[in-house]
């Protein structure tokens, strides 16, 4: 049909001038803001026509909003931030704990299970035959008892866990270890020079035995062997 109207046409309402072109942000006349009472304007804000829409822009309102809003994002930022950090060293000590439990049985010839099964046994022993003594005795037997069990049936992961009880106590209190030390190399060196003593003892009667027992041969004759 000719002249017919297609009604399902795609309609450009700003070219029909059914909206009116406007283009950013128009600020309403001074003729409409005049008889409208200041306190609401500055409550309500001033009257902008944001395309073709009439808009109410409180300022106030949107810096409370915008100060809310980054005070909310910095809080969840540093506790973010925080919850990190804290996961890091607590994954960091874990790691640490881990490995070095780990590096303690360190040869796989011990069965662990039952050196530990043997040293649980050494300490109940020990504080069953403590019972009845005074409460030094009730305590030092038990560790003494487990530790020799302990050193007997796992000496290699004895020495490490003696290692490590020795870093630790030393990173804790210095001075008491420094101690410690000192007093340890010189009951070594004590007890090594006790030793060589007694052998050089030993070795000088039993040479002095062999002279007496060559002579009295010689003179008169009897083995004394």
């Amino acid at each position: 049909m000719v002249g017919a109207i297609d009604f399902y046409r795609d309609v450009d309402l700003v070219k029909e001038a059914v909206i009116p072109q406007q283009d950013g942000m128009v600020f309403s006349s001074d003729a409409k803001e005049a008889h409208q009472d200041s306190k609401l304007v500055a409550l309500l804000g001033d009257n902008k026509l944001i395309h073709g829409i009439s808009v109410r822009y409180p300022e106030y309102l949107v810096q409370f909003f915008q100060k809310v809003r980054l005070n909310l994002t910095s809080s969840i930022e540093r506790t973010s931030r925080c919850f990190e950090s804290k996961s890091n060293q607590y994954y960091r000590y874990e790691k640490n704990i881990t490995s070095t439990i780990a590096s303690l049985h360190s040869d796989p010839r011990e069965e662990l299970l039952p050196g530990l099964t043997y040293t649980a046994v050494g300490a109940m022993s020990g504080s069953v035959l403590s019972r009845g003594r005074n409460v030094l005795v009730r305590f030092t037997a038990p560790l003494l008892l487990g530790a020799a069990c302990f050193y007997y049936a796992l000496p290699t992961t004895f020495k490490n866990t003696a290692h490590l009880l020795h870093e630790l106590e030393t990173s804790a209190f210095p001075n008491a270890v420094a101690k410690q030390d000192f007093l340890y190399r010189e009951t070594r060196y004590i007890a090594g020079k006790t030793t060589a003593y007694c052998s050089s003892s030993i070795n000088s009667i039993k040479e002095f035995s062999k002279w007496a027992r060559h002579y009295v041969r010689e003179w008169t004759g009897l083995s004394v062997e």
